[in-house]
């Protein structure tokens, strides 16, 4: 055990850039006490690992698992690096549990997407569309506009959280278990809703295409050709679940305006112009500069960046965030599988400030 808190205070200091010193006097300690814990000489008592993992922003059962240790039965996909961020990996290993702990004390049922591999777009372009179809039927939808991906995918039964993450260039990740199913977790952090839509269903094509990939740990995907093309392969698939082709070829019969076509199906105008350009309709590239050039003049000089959505941008109060995660909550509390305290600290509130949700949540309830 002192081996495991060791190497863990080690890697979780390194990681905010503390020193020893600067540590132990925000865990009000000696600097040789932090030098004996990580050096596996003593092991601290619980009130002083309480007062580290404080710092740390993260749990006691953080600082007591083992650091390569994943979540049995999860396997991961993530196409970020976190070497240097192993509170958002202790994150997520906290996330799965809980998560499948509320499903099985409120007896839902879990869901994991049918597997079907497919490694590259070439030579595959209907077929990745009809797989696109086939998950558009699970939900229930025909070539309509999506509403609202993040309640569809809710609704069959697929676990879906939405966090702020500050780590730039990550956009979401996804696990799947034979036992406990799938899960996508999506980056809200300056993102716009339109770019996290397109993420969760990205993710849900690499759960679909691409699940002998997953890695046992939480690591980096590798960047090599072939990562490449089934991230294009996740892409094609995202595209086609968000705007299928038939509707899309009858919009654009009545339209050629991106900004009417990106509101109708309620996606990024990227996604409407990667897919002209897939068409031959339009080249990309100077397309995109034409609309950049149009959104300087029109906003005094602002430049579009990447990260910015052509107006009008989906508003996030239309997408609550969790709703899922948080109904299973509150079920849990109604049916006093958790404590208050418990449900209070899943949703980040007070006890006093559970209660008066609890009593807002019950004014329109049905008798």
């Amino acid at each position: 055990m002192k081996e495991i808190i060791a190497a863990n205070l080690l890697r979780y200091r390194k990681s905010l850039g503390l020193s020893q010193e600067q540590l132990a006097e925000q865990a009000s300690v000696t600097r040789q006490s932090i030098n004996n814990y990580e050096n596996a000489k003593t092991l601290p008592d619980s009130k002083i690992l309480s007062a580290l993992a404080r710092v740390f922003g993260v749990t006691l059962d953080d600082l007591l698992r083992p650091p390569s240790g994943g979540l049995p039965n999860f396997r991961f996909r993530a196409h970020a690096s976190f070497d240097k961020n192993p509170q958002f990996a202790a994150q997520v290993l906290r996330m799965l549990p809980t998560y499948n702990a509320l499903e099985q004390a409120v007896g839902l049922p879990t869901y994991t997407p049918e597997s079907t591999p497919c490694h590259q777009v070439e030579g595959n372009e209907k077929r990745i569309q009809a797989i696109a179809a086939l998950f558009r039927h699970r939900l229930g939808l025909g070539d309509a506009p999506i509403a609202n991906l993040f309640q569809s995918v809710e609704e069959i039964g697929l676990k879906v959280l939405r966090q702020p993450i500050p780590i730039k260039g990550f956009f979401g990740l996804s696990a799947c278990s034979d036992i406990e199913g799938a899960f996508v977790l999506v980056n809200t952090h300056n993102i716009t809703i339109e770019r996290q839509l397109f993420t969760l269903a990205h993710e849900i094509g690499h759960l679909i295409f691409h699940r002998v990939e997953y890695q046992d740990t939480l690591v980096e995907s590798e960047t090599s050709s072939e990562e490449k093309a089934r991230e294009q392969v996740a892409d094609y698939f995202a595209s086609h679940l968000l705007v299928p082709q038939a509707e899309f070829e009858r919009m654009y019969a009545l339209t050629q305006d991106i900004v009417k076509l990106k509101r109708h199906f309620r996606v990024s105008y990227l996604v409407i112009l990667n897919r002209l350009a897939a068409m031959g309709i339009i080249d990309l590239a100077k397309e995109k500069a034409k609309i950049c050039a149009i959104y300087k003049k029109q906003h005094n000089g602002e430049s579009l960046q990447n990260s910015m959505e052509l107006p009008p941008a989906l508003a996030a109060a239309e997408y609550p965030e969790n709703e899922r995660y948080e109904f299973l909550i509150w079920q849990c509390l109604k049916l006093d599988k958790i404590s208050a305290i418990k449900a209070a600290e899943l949703l980040n509130l007070t006890v006093e400030k559970l209660w008066v949700r609890h009593q807002e949540n019950e004014v329109y309830a049905v008798a």
